[in-house]
């Protein structure tokens, strides 16, 4: 609903980074219907490189006529899996010219030169996530307790736009901020899902 109609993968949590904050404290893809997926993704024993072969794998058998969403769960924490994943859905792209794009928690470790132009935005849970990642080449999205506005504006010295999906029922394949953010915006995502309180908590 979120999405609208779209691509999109999913890849066990093993290939998070342990350093998540949300890791088992209130990651959305822990409840409600996609903790089905995560649950059964789970039972996989693959490395985080063979994960990435696996996606890399999966995505070119995709018609590449969709948005492709990337890692609804999962992520990529090395530079050997992340420049494996960007492969691929360059490919994809390139075959109808759609557009791709995620999020990770793991541009500490893996440099944004990696993800060779794909738009994957940074995870960050404060200013200092914010200023950190930025430093590193990416562009970022943050987690925030609750929107104070629904326009773009400076929260605690950050420039957010406010999730427009959230703030004004926009989908993403509508929306599109996150394939291409302004240059020094950060998007912002009110915590929500059944575990929204304990995200509120990691964010506060």
């Amino acid at each position: 609903k979120k999405i609208g109609p779209s691509s999109a993968t999913y890849v066990a949590q093993s290939s998070c980074p342990t350093t998540c904050p949300l890791l088992g404290a209130g990651c959305y893809a822990e409840s409600g219907r996609m903790a089905l997926h995560t649950r059964r993704l789970a039972e996989s024993s693959a490395s985080v490189d063979e994960l990435a072969r696996e996606e890399a794998d999966a995505i070119d058998t995709l018609s590449g006529r969709l948005p492709l969403r990337i890692h609804v769960v999962g992520d990529s924490t090395t530079s050997s899996a992340a420049r494996r994943v960007a492969a691929s859905v360059r490919r994809y792209v390139k075959r109808h010219g759609s557009s791709a794009w995620g999020y990770t928690h793991a541009w500490r470790d893996v440099p944004a030169s990696a993800w060779r132009g794909v738009s994957m935005l940074a995870s960050c849970e404060s200013r200092a996530d914010v200023d950190a990642a930025h430093a590193r080449g990416y562009r970022a999205a943050i987690v925030v307790d609750e929107h104070r506005s629904d326009k773009r504006h400076d929260r605690d010295g950050v420039d957010v736009i406010p999730c427009p999906e959230q703030t004004r029922g926009a989908r993403c394949i509508d929306c599109r901020l996150c394939w291409d953010p302004p240059a020094g915006a950060v998007i912002a995502f009110a915590a929500h899902g059944a575990r929204a309180k304990t995200v509120r908590a990691t964010v506060a």
